[in-house]
């Protein structure tokens, strides 16, 4: 379970924002990578070349299991963001592509290749026409000189099932799903993704929810009783409280709707995260043992990660021209979250 949100009314202020619900352990850290790193997609052994790539783009971005190579999440030096977002709905073989002229990546390299490549939301579209695309189980991803974390043994056979949030400075919003084994592009104009079912049906969804509005309720005469509102937020009377996908998928609708004003960038990222507060998941109450174990927030203008923990009031907040990700001289290394 996650929630990704770019809070769109604020024409002038680019900052998006998502929560990294999980049950395991993830175990993250911040990588942050200079330009210049040479990157190659899990090796395809067979006649299709796998994707080598040298990143053009310096960016921060979030890791997991132990894979310091694989972005769950991240920034990029031209305000380009992309998050991966849990959907049990995505079908990609699990095995390379035997033929075909294109080379080949596999899904959970898209972080690191969009990060290191792209500018735009557009660039992500075209990057798309000129690579084939397939989802390597874990077994294949762990290099055979490196030692396997605990954590990441009993997922050896898994593949992992995702889709894509990506944002950018221009205010380009764009969802990229995999289905029937190709890549399926959404515009965003609402900025919102979750996860189960696909994007396609939650904006269906938003038509039983026309009724929700910050505008507060008026007195109404009902057969002669007068009937006054309960008091303040009677326009969301109905908004749904689960912490399921579509539920939250409505909220951060809703937030990304009202949230219209921000004196500045500081007040918008505030405002993201605050927004994150109403989709978050916290420990135990999903019986699925999911709980919200990091949140970030995206300064697209300003280049600045924002990093919050479950267990920790702090925030690291990360200039990306601060940490020079743009110098190639600079070394690549990896910085701890904040911690309880």
């Amino acid at each position: 379970m996650c929630t990704d949100v770019r809070l769109v009314q604020l024409a002038d202020l680019h900052v998006s924002a998502r929560t990294m619900d999980f049950a395991e352990e993830l175990g993250s850290t911040l990588q942050v990578v200079p330009v210049g790193q040479q990157w190659s997609a899990t090796p395809t052994h067979s006649e299709v070349e796998t994707l080598r790539w040298t990143n053009a783009r310096g960016y921060v971005a979030m890791d997991a299991f132990g894979f310091d190579w694989a972005a769950c999440d991240g920034l990029n030096d031209a305000g380009l963001s992309i998050g991966t977002l849990w959907l049990p709905e995505t079908t990609l073989p699990t095995t390379p592509p035997a033929s075909g002229a294109a080379p080949a990546i596999d899904l959970i390299h898209f972080g690191s290749w969009i990060l290191g490549t792209c500018a735009t939301v557009q660039d992500v579209r075209d990057a798309f026409a000129a690579v084939q695309v397939w989802n390597a189980p874990i077994r294949m991803l762990w290099p055979a000189d490196q030692t396997m974390p605990d954590m990441v043994k009993p997922l050896l056979d898994f593949a992992f099932p995702m889709h894509l949030a990506v944002h950018d400075a221009h205010g380009g919003d764009l969802v990229v799903e995999f289905l029937d084994g190709a890549p399926v592009f959404h515009d965003n104009p609402i900025g919102v993704l979750t996860n189960s079912p696909t994007f396609d049906w939650h904006t269906t969804n938003l038509r039983n929810y026309l009724n929700l509005t910050n505008v507060e309720a008026k007195p109404v005469n009902l057969m002669g009783v007068a009937v006054d509102p309960t008091g303040n937020g009677t326009g969301l009377l109905g908004l749904p409280g689960d912490v399921t996908p579509p539920s939250r998928f409505i909220r951060a609708t809703v937030l990304s709707t009202v949230s219209v004003t921000a004196k500045d960038a500081r007040a918008a990222v505030n405002q993201a995260f605050h927004a994150l507060d109403l989709v978050h998941v916290p420990r135990q109450v999903a019986a699925s043992g999911d709980y919200t174990q990091w949140y970030v927030v995206r300064d697209h203008d300003n280049l600045v990660y924002h990093v919050r923990t479950y267990d920790s009031w702090d925030t690291d907040s990360h200039d990306l021209r601060s940490l020079a990700v743009s110098d190639s001289t600079i070394t690549r290394r990896s910085l701890p979250l904040p911690a309880g």
